[in-house]
């Protein structure tokens, strides 16, 4: 897919490979956990990446709207800044809770769980336009954010109590498969950001882009 590079001489540089690869790490540190491979109780561990990649991405959103991209700039500010950094504090909290031995009652246990649900209807909602623009992009990038959406919507319906762990782990697994797409995006843009050209394919887009106006 070939990329428009010019920028007005007021615009930053594309940040896009490194949000890319800052939400991978996101993803890629929170997976253990969302696929079930250790113990929840480990969760804590990831807040240390989650925090990092909480600033990579605060950037890139800053960027993003500085060169006037609400669609990138709003899909990193969900994905990145409300995402990666709600989970990374939320691990901080648990670290603080667990150090000082605070004993949470079962009544703000099931509470919490219910919180965690609504904000996964709120991040399943948005994930279904923003899998559509990314269309526009390239036909897997939108696939691959509606079958994470689908991933999203299982783990709210775990939080909700009415669907099982095993659901929520099947779930999280195609929560990962996107991080690894965010992975190949951030390579892809950055080696064909760098040498103006597109090596690293990303596949064709989905939908067809409005026709620019005419040039004065």
């Amino acid at each position: 897919m070939q990329q428009n590079t010019e920028q007005s001489p007021n615009s930053w540089a594309n940040p896009a490979a490194l949000g890319f690869i800052a939400l991978a790490v996101s993803l890629f540190s929170l997976a253990p956990i969302l696929c079930g491979w250790v113990h929840p109780a480990s969760f804590p561990l990831t807040a240390a990446w989650g925090a990092i990649a909480l600033v990579a991405l605060v950037i890139v959103t800053i960027i993003f709207f500085k060169n006037r991209s609400m669609m990138l700039g709003t899909a990193f500010g969900i994905l990145g800044i409300l995402l990666s950094g709600g989970l990374a504090f939320k691990a901080i909290q648990l670290t603080m809770l667990a150090s000082n031995a605070v004993h949470l009652p079962p009544e703000m246990i099931s509470g919490a769980t219910v919180v965690d649900a609504m904000v996964w209807v709120v991040i399943g909602a948005i994930l279904i336009p923003i899998g559509y623009l990314a269309g526009y992009m390239s036909k897997p990038f939108a696939f691959l954010i509606w079958l994470a959406d689908v991933g999203v919507w299982m783990l709210a319906a775990v939080n909700f109590g009415i669907a099982g762990q095993n659901v929520g782990i099947v779930g999280g697994h195609f929560i990962f498969i996107l991080g690894i797409w965010f992975l190949y995006m951030g390579i892809a843009q950055l080696v064909n950001g760098t040498l103006n050209r597109a090596v690293v394919g990303i596949g064709s887009p989905l939908f067809k882009g409005p026709t620019p106006p005419p040039e004065a």
